[in-house]
């Protein structure tokens, strides 16, 4: 008789599985670091054709050190500084865009019926943060509203409707052949 054994496959195919997911893990790159080392190398190599360079040129320790600060103080000079140029270009865009949503305020002002001479004051009251929307581009409703908040808050500055008050003269005033005209036309109706 055969005695049956239970394997427990299970226990040596999970051994297995760790070892293959440990082969086949990447280590983490740090970019930063490798940055960093190339920098590094970059400006060790640079000291070193500097210095080859000034001694060609006869100078001594002392000059060449000199030399190299030079020409280290002009490159840096040189160098455009790139923190400046993303502010600069990241004011003109919102300059850009306060321009354009002025220009859709004033739209919507004249729309509005707005006197021209209370547009820059409704303007500056109002609070346009919300009429960009996520695609960036500018929701007139939202700008609308935000002026209709300010005409409420101020209802000064809505727009009169012209009011006369009692008769209003159509057409030429009376003069003198006016008045024979309307002589003619009250004896032709006997009046």
């Amino acid at each position: 008789m055969k005695q049956k054994f239970s394997m427990k496959l299970q226990f040596f195919a999970e051994e297995e599985a760790e070892t293959e997911s440990s082969a086949t893990q990447v280590p983490e790159i740090d970019y930063a670091k490798i940055q960093q080392m190339l920098d590094g190398t970059l400006a060790a190599k640079e000291d070193t054709a500097l210095k080859a360079y000034f001694k060609q040129q006869g100078l001594s320790q002392e000059e060449a050190e000199q030399a190299m600060s030079a020409f280290k103080a002009e490159k840096a000079k040189n160098q455009p500084d790139v923190i400046a140029l993303q502010n600069q270009n990241a004011q003109a865009q919102a300059a850009l865009q306060r321009t354009r949503i002025e220009n859709a305020a004033m739209m919507e002002a004249v729309e509005l019926g707005l006197n021209a001479k209370t547009i820059p004051y409704v303007l500056k009251l109002a609070d346009f943060s919300q009429a960009v929307g996520q695609d960036g581009k500018i929701n007139n409703e939202t700008v609308k509203n935000a002026l209709s908040k300010v005409l409420e808050d101020l209802p000064a500055l809505k727009p009169q409707p012209e009011q006369s008050a009692g008769f209003v003269q159509v057409g030429a005033g009376a003069d003198s052949q006016s008045q024979v005209q309307e002589d003619a036309l009250k004896k032709a109706f006997g009046l």
